[in-house]
């Protein structure tokens, strides 16, 4: 009824957008599931708000009475001290929305920078942890109420899913905001129109 109802209604899709992220700032991050669930539908759904609902949940909004909600990113950067487990929950659902959505996609394209950072920190986190976890081990960062990050077999496969996103980012943005080596290891070498223009000044 929800989804039916937010059908080319920006205004009660916003209502309904920002009880759902209240909940994944502040209810604990094993009851997640179900506002992450929803959340997929709203912003899967097709008409002419969709691109604004994505924009809304990813990068936030603050409504007329002064109240901010936090966008999914700002979230995982909010919390990736105190609450680690969460920050790794949004960037997880992050990863499966792009690989089904592409208006999702498409929008964070549109800002690789503020993806790159939350790739970096995931990176960093598994980074953090020495052992190799079971394939059998029952740890999931989704259905524990710990706030701290667990290294599972589940977290390297989001990992590695975001940073092919990354560099699927890079590679069609081109963006100079992002961490690569392009600019540095760029040659400095005369091109062949400067050669030939030398050569030719030279006779």
């Amino acid at each position: 009824m929800l989804v039916y109802c937010s059908f080319c209604n920006y205004q009660f899709s916003e209502n309904v957008l920002k009880l759902l992220m209240h909940q994944y700032m502040t209810a604990p991050s094993n009851e997640l599931k179900p506002v992450f669930s929803l959340l997929t539908e709203l912003l899967m759904l097709e008409d002419p708000v969709q691109g604004q609902r994505i924009k809304v949940v990813i990068d936030g909004v603050t409504d007329s009475a002064g109240t901010a909600y936090d966008g999914l990113l700002a979230t995982v950067r909010l919390n990736h001290a105190t609450d680690s487990r969460r920050s790794y929950t949004c960037i997880k659902f992050l990863v499966s929305l792009a690989s089904k959505s592409a208006p999702v996609k498409d929008y964070l394209m549109q800002i690789p920078s503020k993806w790159q950072w939350a790739v970096n920190w995931l990176k960093k986190k598994m980074s953090e942890y020495y052992y190799t976890p079971s394939s059998t081990s029952a740890i999931s960062n989704e259905d524990s109420n710990r706030k701290s990050f667990q290294r599972t077999y589940s977290a390297q496969s989001t990992l590695e899913e975001a940073k092919a996103l990354l560099t699927e980012l890079e590679y069609q943005e081109g963006s100079p905001e992002m961490d690569t080596n392009d600019e540095e290891g760029q040659s400095t070498a005369p091109s062949k129109d400067e050669v030939d223009d030398s050569n030719r000044k030279k006779t």
